[in-house]
């Protein structure tokens, strides 16, 4: 195969753009690790390990390319997000080399490069490329198949027998990337019985030497590399149809007793994400945002009508239209990949319908290239002449009016993607991001300190189990629901729990006296959950020692010390109080941090202690239990909140406790035992 180096260069900055969108901040965006992403993690480090397999068995089963892709990532980076990411990120970068490749010899070296530009641009690419799903290696060794296939068959002799076997083996590798490689098969078949039912194609046809220079080398190829998963698939046939069974549209509970309406229904979904509304599910897109742009929707949908067109005149006249056999394998590769997502819920869905999308690209690219062609030929480009002069010829017109169109959908898809997209607190929730957070919170734990841990935040969580996998050695004590735990006095430790269940039978088994600090872990929001909800809270159960607080900030009523105070410069700035009790408080107050400027209150943060967690009758005497109290001010219309600068030449902080029943606030009491104000001052110091 010759290079055209004059084309080369074009290719590279594309392949640029493409890697560029597609590693930037891999580690960190979108947030979160999903259970998938994770699952596979551990199926590669199991790999490492020397487990090798086939097969992979846990959630659901898996085809295993990824899985070995994915151990040299590990291998090199550790076990992280950006190991898992990056593996990902680089067969989405390596996909748009091969989708030119595809494009160049199914149709031309123009297709091949408009093609190239439009998947490095996509949206639906780039986001599954960001993360670790193996359905990504799907479309690259489509690409390479496809377009391995379309060469050979350009091909005569030796050469093309050894191309074809070739397209085989790729074909056959095809089969252990995802499960929708299955459609290969039923491609096959169809295309097949199309080709030999044209007549023309009959008359013309020699058996003999198609099987011996095509078809009998690409099977000898397809066999040998599909030989092994096909002797797994003979051995265990439940287990590899299994998902497929869960979520297909036969079963009752999914079609709700109308099969034909709900296939109706998909299908018309299915044909509508590509210009109207995609995938609502935040894995794997900006919910509903469709496949393509309204920029770019109207040429993606006159290549349809050009393809269409092509296999009509194919099919009428036999194959000298030109472009006609490869445009029928476009039109099956983007009609047949599609049944995956038609045939289960939530259609339309972007990961079952991955082996679609380079096809659409292809569209996409035919119909830009045909409607750019046509209003050059009417002389609308004419005026572009003058902005391709400096070139001398390395571009036209055309070509520069497609890089025009291109690069404002690549705007658009880095304006969505790393602004409206992995910003919006969705895409975090549905992405898990609070179990990366659990594992950076048990990562920074100190060796000396006794992790205690949930075991509904330890159970079936493989994300967890991947970047943290500290929290299931012998030493860390699962907390069983309803079971006491015995912790050490002397010794640090960090209790981890799930707060959404009562936590009082807990509180109760901890020893006094202590420090305890109150951590709030992050935010989690499930597919059916109506609102966000906390995912997990951390204790720190600390003995008292003379390293702690020792001084006596203030004195309340009722033998409540403030021990400490002070004013923490992180985002938002936070008020940590520190208290104690010299006798026992039977009634549950609550404590205000107010803020003035210039005399006027600009913000209060009001609530139990310890955020609810260790409200004040629960108090042991000898007890520090640390406050925390976040500054935020609040919009005029209460639409979002910001974190508050304290300016010292200005700002005022007070603290004080009142009761809940008529908002009495408590005393505050002198050295000598007299009540002073009902507040004291912690900033500015004196």
């Amino acid at each position: 195969m010759s290079i055209n180096w004059r084309t080369l260069w074009p290719l590279l900055i594309i392949i640029s753009i493409g890697a560029w969108l597609r590693l930037d901040h891999i580690g960190s965006l979108p947030p979160g690790l999903y259970r998938d992403e994770a699952f596979y993690g551990l199926d590669a480090a199991a790999i490492l390990q020397g487990r090798w397999a086939l097969y992979f068995a846990a959630n659901n089963g898996r085809e295993p390319l990824f899985m070995y892709w994915l151990a040299m990532f590990i291998a090199g980076f550790g076990r992280t997000v950006e190991a898992v990411r990056s593996a990902s990120a680089v067969i989405g970068i390596l996909t748009i080399p091969a989708i030119y490749f595809a494009g160049r010899w199914l149709f031309s070296a123009r297709v091949g490069m408009l093609s190239a530009a439009a998947l490095a641009v996509n949206f639906w690419h780039l986001a599954i490329s960001r993360v670790a799903y193996r359905a990504i290696t799907l479309p690259l060794l489509l690409c390479l198949a496809m377009g391995c296939a379309a060469w050979a068959a350009q091909s005569n002799g030796p050469m093309r027998r050894r191309r074809m076997i070739a397209a085989g083996v790729l074909f056959g590798l095809t089969f252990y990337t995802y499960t929708s490689a299955q459609m290969l098969l039923p491609f096959g078949v169809v295309f097949c019985v199309i080709v030999m039912a044209t007549n023309r194609i009959r008359a013309n046809l020699r058996p003999a030497s198609t099987m011996q220079n095509a078809i009998l080398p690409l099977c000898v190829g397809l066999i040998a590399a599909l030989a092994p998963l096909g002797v797994w698939l003979i051995r265990h046939p439940d287990l590899f149809f299994n998902r497929a069974g869960q979520v297909s549209i036969l079963n009752p509970v999914i079609n709700h007793g109308d099969f034909w309406g709900t296939l109706l229904d998909n299908i018309g979904k299915a044909i509508g994400m590509f210009a109207a509304q995609g995938d609502r599910i935040w894995r794997h897109n900006l919910s509903l945002r469709p496949v393509f742009d309204g920029l770019v929707a109207p040429f993606f949908l006159i290549g349809m009508m050009v393809i269409l067109w092509q296999v009509w005149q194919w099919l009428r006249t036999g194959p000298n239209p030109q472009h006609g056999k490869a445009a029928l394998v476009l039109l099956l590769w983007l009609s047949i990949f599609l049944v995956p997502t038609i045939l289960a819920e939530d259609t339309p869905h972007y990961l079952r319908a991955i082996g679609t999308l380079p096809a659409a690209c292809m569209v996409l690219a035919i119909g830009l290239e045909t409607s750019l062609a046509w209003l050059s030929k009417q002389g609308y480009l004419m005026g572009l002449y003058f902005f391709t002069r400096p070139f001398r010829g390395g571009i036209t017109p055309p070509a520069l009016a497609a890089t025009f169109v291109l690069s404002i959908s690549l705007i658009g898809t880095r304006v969505d993607y790393f602004d409206n997209y992995v910003k919006n607190p969705l895409t975090g929730y549905w992405l898990e991001s609070h179990n990366v957070s659990l594992a950076q919170f048990i990562q920074q734990t100190p060796p000396t300190t006794q992790l205690y841990l949930d075991q509904r935040l330890a159970n079936d969580n493989p994300a967890l189990q991947f970047l943290a996998p500290q929290a299931y050695a012998p030493s860390t004590q699962v907390i069983a629901e309803g079971k006491a735990i015995v912790i050490t006095p002397t010794q640090p430790a960090l209790i981890i729990f799930d707060p959404n269940h009562d936590w009082v039978n807990l509180r109760n088994t901890l020893p006094h006296p202590a420090q305890f600090n109150t951590i709030l872990g992050a935010q989690a929001q499930g597919d059916k959950d109506p609102q966000p909800r906390r995912a997990f809270v951390g204790i720190t159960v600390a003995p008292i020692t003379t390293t702690l607080v020792s001084t006596n900030f203030a004195q309340f009523e009722g033998g409540i010390e403030l021990m400490a105070a002070n004013t923490l410069t992180q985002n938002p700035a936070t008020v940590m109080l520190v208290w104690r009790t010299q006798q026992p408080i039977h009634e549950d107050y609550a404590v205000f941090v107010h803020v003035s400027r210039g005399g006027t209150l600009i913000t209060q943060h009001d609530g139990s202690p310890a955020y609810g967690l260790f409200p004040m009758p629960t108090w042991q005497v000898g007890d520090q239990i640390v406050d925390l109290h976040p500054l935020i001010t609040q919009s005029s219309t209460n639409t979002h909140t910001t974190a508050l600068d304290i300016n010292p030449s200005t700002d005022q902080i007070l603290v004080g406790i009142y009761r809940r029943s008529d908002g009495q606030r408590l005393k505050v009491i002198s050295e000598n035992n007299k009540m002073l104000r009902d507040s004291v001052m912690i900033f500015p110091t004196k």
